[in-house]
């Protein structure tokens, strides 16, 4: 792969700098100072990826580089492995058989498993699309126990704020700690000022294309729980005001 020419220019202290203190101006990626920037500035640097290319794989939270699921299982399968799961559209529980090097290991996360980490909370992603926060779960506390070579020490962003267990997997290292109970915590989403926004977007399939069109802009983090509501108050305004020129890009 030839190197992006811009970070061959970028040998010094001072460069570096210069490149992280862009990220964190852009407002996207997640990064909240200048810091976090050059953390960001560094992987990009170390995987000759521009950094809107990085941002389908990466996120900052808390200064802290983090993986999406999703990145970790291509990783995972470009290596080799296999997944084959029981049941995609099960929203109780995810299922799957993990095959590497070798070995097939079953491993499962559940709905319990999620409310006793304290993952669940109304109006959140966990409420509206289970079964897909269920299997990014799955993924990256599996690919953990089995591939840590492909995960490499990186957690999925909904890991820095709560320690994952290993819940449900199954014939893989014995694990003979015991899980800890956490304290189910249930926040209710807050509603926008905007109450005419929310009717225009009350409908649960039009939100969560609303919701992935500004994760795409690098504006939320679903991982983390964020919808268009913790938009700032001036691009709200603007979707308002331009709301059906702006449902017909996200419907596209």
């Amino acid at each position: 792969m030839n190197q992006i020419v811009a970070y061959s220019k970028i040998n010094d202290a001072p460069g570096l700098e210069m490149f992280g203190n862009a990220i964190c101006r852009s407002g996207m990626f997640g990064c909240e100072s200048k810091e976090a920037g050059i953390v960001f500035a560094l992987q990009c640097i170390a995987e000759n990826k521009p950094p809107l290319e990085m941002a389908k794989n990466y996120h900052l939270v808390k200064g802290k580089l983090t993986k999406r699921a999703d990145a970790m299982l291509a990783d995972y399968r470009r290596a080799g492995g296999k997944v084959l799961w029981k049941d995609l559209k099960n929203e109780k529980m995810q299922e799957a058989v993990f095959e590497f090097e070798g070995q097939k290991i079953k491993a499962s996360f559940s709905m319990d498993d999620a409310q006793r980490a304290g993952l669940v909370r109304v109006g959140s992603a966990w409420d509206k699309t289970p079964a897909a926060m269920l299997r990014a779960r799955c993924v990256s506390e599996t690919l953990r126990a089995i591939a840590p070579e492909i995960v490499q020490g990186v957690y999925v962003p909904e890991e820095i704020d709560v320690a994952p267990a290993l819940p449900g997997i199954k014939e893989a290292i014995p694990n003979k700690t015991k899980p800890v109970e956490a304290v189910v915590e249930v926040e209710v989403m807050p509603k926008s000022k905007r109450p005419h926004l929310e009717s225009l977007i009350s409908d649960a399939d039009l939100e969560y294309k609303v919701n992935c069109y500004w994760e795409s802009k690098g504006k939320i983090q679903i991982d983390l729980d964020q919808t268009w509501r913790d938009l700032p108050e001036n691009l709200q305004a603007k979707m308002e005001m331009g709301f059906d020129a702006f449902r017909k890009a996200v419907e596209k």
